[in-house]
């Protein structure tokens, strides 16, 4: 059964009750007002006589893309328990998106600079070499000067962290408040894990090999890798012949064991032709390599969500470690899950302790609240010779596979020869780049609608806004048939 959360006239929380009779007459007179649905709060519009407010610890265990939740009282009774389901994925996708972005942008100013320069004729007429801080060899500068370079005399400041430790840093505290609007919240646990990558890699590891990498004893990385898959082709099982990259080098591929990966001369064909075989031969070299990405992540973070709590709560933020969890966890018969893990942390603080597994969970996921892009989708230029399409994009984009203008013409050229390919030319028709705008005053995923006195959590639309779709349905509700009750805050409950 769930609780329902109370909170006095100024919305400062109150204990939480179960007495759904007194909360129903309590709405009937209008002395109290609801909030929140789910999970479902009322605020009082009078002052009670008495208000007792007991003490509450909320545990907290920490995760990158799971994180747990439960709050109790000084028994060990569960108040609320919950499991959020974050983002942090996303955030090096988008990281990504901004980059190329901001590169596009950058390439379309100089160029645009090199054409007023070329209108003007203030090109350069030699060849210059300019220095720029921070590198050891001069730099060809052609046509025009480069404007300053600002990518590197920049100082990160003290205490800096990576935009996917932001972000998930940043989830911890909000959640933290989430719990306060609605609980009184007085004391705070926090499972503290300092992760040992090389002994979960080696749990017989020495302490002097700590300092030795993961190519020690070799004479490279390709003798690594021939080493760890014993000369064979990871796709066939054949002799190694090629060292493959599995994110390419002009992608900003690194030259780590992680990222190269032995084949023979025909897998090597098969994977640059063919997408079923890039993608088995990047789950079998994840396989090969494990990966300890969220453990980093937490390794970072967890300094700093300890220190953050400790200025919300001071001395009543305590921390405990995985042994403590598993301790109360084994010897209660507790199931392992996030949710109960942050009630046996929770509990791990107090003194005299009357077990009471949380029944019930609510589930919280992450959106993105704000998107400002302006463009939503963008076609390419295409020709046509006959209602047939023969060339994508004037010369070729990145990672384009089509043919080009470019590339069409020369290909013309070679069979036909100058003349007939300039008549070919002027019989192409043009379909021009077309873009489609985004409605800047559009619902993002993860607003909450009411259809048919259903309550529904959108994560998508369809037909240019005109259908809704749930993310606990694949059907799709009519806009004009919905009421949106509530537009997106970032943590939703589902």
């Amino acid at each position: 059964m769930y609780y329902v959360y109370v909170q006095a006239m100024d919305g400062t929380p109150l204990m939480p009750t179960k007495r759904y009779g007194k909360v129903r007459r309590l709405l009937k007179s209008k002395r109290a007002v609801p909030v929140t649905t789910k999970p479902f709060t009322i605020r009082l519009t009078y002052e009670p006589e008495t208000s007792i407010v007991q003490g509450v610890t909320l545990g907290i265990d920490p995760g990158r893309t799971n994180i747990g939740l439960a709050a109790v009282d000084d028994k060990g009774r569960c108040l609320y328990s919950a499991k959020c389901e974050t983002r942090n994925k996303e955030i090096p996708k988008l990281m990504e998106k901004r980059k190329m972005h901001r590169q596009a942008s950058r390439r379309g100013e100089r160029l645009a600079r090199k054409r007023l320069a070329k209108r003007f004729g203030t090109t350069r007429k030699a060849i210059l070499e300019r220095i720029l801080p921070g590198y050891e060899k001069p730099v060809i500068v052609k046509d025009i000067i480069n404007t300053e370079s600002r990518f590197n005399n920049r100082r990160r400041p003290e205490g800096w962290l990576t935009p996917t430790a932001t972000q998930l840093l940043r989830t911890h505290l909000n959640l933290v408040r989430l719990v306060r609007r609605i609980l009184p919240v007085s004391r705070v646990a926090l499972e503290i894990n300092k992760f040992d990558f090389a002994k979960m890699e080696n749990p017989k590891i020495m302490k002097w090999e700590y300092q030795c990498g993961p190519l020690h004893g070799y004479d490279g990385v390709h003798h690594a890798v021939h080493s760890i898959q014993e000369g064979k082709c990871l796709l066939c099982g054949e002799e190694i012949e090629i060292y493959h990259h599995i994110i390419q080098k002009k992608d900003n591929g690194s030259e780590t064991i992680r990222n190269i990966a032995g084949l023979c001369k025909e897998c090597h064909k098969k994977v640059l032709q063919n997408t079923d075989a890039n993608d088995r031969l990047q789950e079998l070299q994840e396989g090969l390599c494990k990966k300890y990405n969220a453990l980093s992540v937490l390794n970072q973070i967890i300094p700093f969500l300890d220190d953050e709590l400790w200025k919300m709560f001071g001395e009543k933020a305590f921390a405990t470690d995985g042994m403590e969890t598993k301790k109360f966890r084994d010897e209660h018969g507790i199931e392992k899950d996030h949710d109960t893990d942050a009630y046996c942390i929770a509990c791990a603080t107090l003194d005299e302790v009357v077990p009471d597994v949380p029944g019930t969970m609510y589930s919280i996921k992450q959106f993105r609240r704000q998107n400002r892009a302006v463009i939503n989708a963008q076609t390419e230029r295409t020709y046509y010779l006959e209602d047939k399409k023969v060339a994508t994009n004037r010369r070729k984009r990145a990672d384009q596979k089509t043919d080009s203008l470019e590339d069409y013409l020369k290909w013309q050229k070679e069979l036909h020869g100058e003349e007939i390919t300039q008549k070919i030319c002027s019989m192409l028709t043009v379909k021009k780049s077309r873009r489609r705008y985004n409605d800047l005053k559009r619902l993002l995923p993860g607003a909450v609608f009411v259809y048919e006195g259903e309550r529904h959590v959108m994560r998508g639309q369809q037909g240019r806004g005109r259908y809704l779709i749930a993310c606990d349905s694949d059907d799709c509700f009519h806009a004009t048939k919905v009421t949106v009750i509530a537009k997106n805050t970032g943590l939703v409950y589902m």
